[in-house]
C-alpha cells in the first residue's frame, strides 16, 4: 500500500500539469515545421501561473498528508486535483461577452455623436473616440486608428479590427463603419444610433440570461460543498465504512464515483454555456474559402 502511494504520488505532478492544462484555453497553433518537438513537462510546469503552481503545490502537500493519516493513496492524486479543477469547475463564466456588448454601445454612441457634426473624415471621427474608448475597446482602437494612418484601406483596417474583436455584435458596429469608408458617411451618426439602442437591448437580454443560467451552477456549487464536508467528516471518523476503500477493490470504486461526479460537474459547466453568434465580418481568408 505504501508503494502504492509512492508511485502514485511520483506520477501525481503529470497529472496535475495535463489536467490544468485541459481546462487553458488553447492559444492559436503558428505554422510550425513537422519537425518542431513538442514541449517538454518542464516547459508545460514552466508556462502556469504562479498562483496555479502554488496551488498545485500546496495541494500535492495536503494530498500526501490525508494519504498517510486515511491509508487511502487516492487521495494524493484527488486532493490537489480537486483544488486545481473545482474553481474552473465551479468559478463563474466569463462575463467577456456582456461587457464587450456594453463596450460596444458606449463607443458607437461616441463614435455617432462625433459624425454627427459632419466635420470629421470617418478615419478622424474613430481618432477623436480613442480618448472615451471602453478599456476593452482602448488597445484594439489604437491598432484600428494606427493602421488608417498608414498605407492600410480603411476597409482592410476594420476587417483586421473586426477580427480582432471576433465578436458578431463588433461587425454590427464594423459593418456601419465599412459602409461609411467605402461609400459615404451620410447617415452613418443616425446608424449607429440605432445600432447603439440595440446593444443596449442585447445587454439587457444577456444579463438576464446569464442570470438564469447561473443557478445550475450554484446549486452544483452547494452540491459540491455538502458532498466535501460529508466526505472528510467521514474520512476523520473512519470506521468500517472506509476500510473497504483502502482496498485495491475500494480503491477503484472510489476512483470511478469521484469520476462520475467529476463528469456531472463538467455536464454542468457545458450546459450553461452560450454558442456564439455567427459572424458579420469575415476575414478575407474565410471569404477565399468560401469562394
Amino acid at each position: 500500500m505504501i508503494l502504492f502511494g509512492i508511485a502514485a504520488g511520483a506520477l501525481v505532478a503529470l497529472g496535475l500539469v495535463m489536467f490544468v492544462g485541459w481546462f487553458r484555453p488553447a492559444p492559436p497553433k503558428p505554422v510550425t515545421s513537422r519537425n518542431k518537438t513538442k514541449p517538454r513537462l518542464s516547459q508545460r510546469w514552466a508556462a502556469l501561473p504562479a498562483k496555479t503552481k502554488n496551488t498545485v503545490i500546496i495541494g500535492v502537500v495536503v494530498g500526501v498528508a490525508a494519504a498517510l493519516i486515511t491509508s487511502i493513496p487516492l487521495l494524493i492524486v484527488a486532493v490537489p486535483l480537486a483544488m486545481v479543477g473545482l474553481p474552473a469547475l465551479l468559478g463563474k463564466p466569463s462575463n467577456r461577452d456582456t461587457d464587450m456588448v456594453l463596450a460596444l454601445e458606449a463607443w458607437a454612441r461616441s463614435l455617432a455623436s462625433t459624425a454627427e457634426t459632419g466635420q470629421f473624415t470617418l478615419r478622424e471621427v474613430i481618432g477623436v473616440s480613442r480618448a472615451a474608448a471602453p478599456e476593452i475597446l482602448r488597445d484594439p482602437i489604437e491598432r484600428l486608428y494606427a493602421r488608417m494612418s498608414t498605407t492600410w484601406s480603411s476597409k482592410e483596417a476594420l476587417r483586421a479590427f473586426a477580427d480582432e474583436l471576433d465578436s458578431a455584435d463588433a461587425d454590427e458596429v464594423v459593418i456601419y463603419l465599412i459602409q461609411a469608408a467605402q461609400f459615404s458617411s451620410g447617415g452613418l451618426s443616425r446608424a449607429l444610433s440605432t445600432n447603439a439602442d440595440a446593444l443596449a437591448q442585447s445587454a439587457k437580454l444577456r444579463i438576464d440570461t446569464l442570470a438564469e443560467r447561473d443557478r445550475p451552477r450554484q446549486v452544483l456549487q452547494q452540491m459540491t460543498i455538502i458532498a466535501t464536508v460529508i466526505s472528510a467528516a467521514v474520512l476523520a471518523m473512519g470506521g468500517q465504512m472506509m476500510s473497504f476503500y483502502r482496498t485495491p477493490v475500494g480503491g477503484v470504486v472510489l476512483t470511478v464515483l469521484l469520476g462520475l461526479f467529476v463528469l456531472c460537474l463538467i455536464w454542468g459547466k457545458q450546459t450553461a454555456k452560450s454558442r456564439p453568434d455567427p459572424r458579420i465580418v469575415l476575414s478575407k481568408t474565410i471569404e477565399e474559402q468560401l469562394a
